[in-house]
């Protein structure tokens, strides 16, 4: 997400939080205006629909990346635990199944 945002010139809005410029400045505002909702929109495009919703409040794209950054670096044993299961159910595939005894290391046909 990061490259697509730096692609479009738009890494700044998750690396700082740029302020809305001063309403006296037209150009400036309309041009800030469209950056963030396109760095928003990308934001909000690249995530799964469950997370959608807990993003679209936050009032700035730097507070919706911290938010992911935060989210998805849980370092939390139970979410490890998860990924470690999920692994191993991918690498598993093809439907076998391995013996629940953690001494033994030959698959099972099931």
């Amino acid at each position: 997400m990061e490259a697509v945002l730096e692609d479009n010139g738009l890494k700044e809005f998750i690396d700082t939080d740029i302020l809305k410029p001063t309403s006296s400045d037209a150009a400036a505002l309309d041009a800030w205006q469209k950056k963030v909702a396109k760095t928003r929109r990308i934001l909000l495009e690249g995530v799964k629909d469950h997370i959608v919703s807990s993003l679209h409040k936050k009032a700035s794209p730097y507070i919706m990346w911290k938010a992911l950054i935060d989210l998805f670096q849980s370092s939390s044993y139970h979410r490890k635990l998860a990924l470690k299961d999920k692994l191993r159910k991918n690498k598993n595939g093809e439907g076998r199944q391995y013996s629940k005894v953690p001494h033994e290391v030959f698959p099972v046909q099931g």
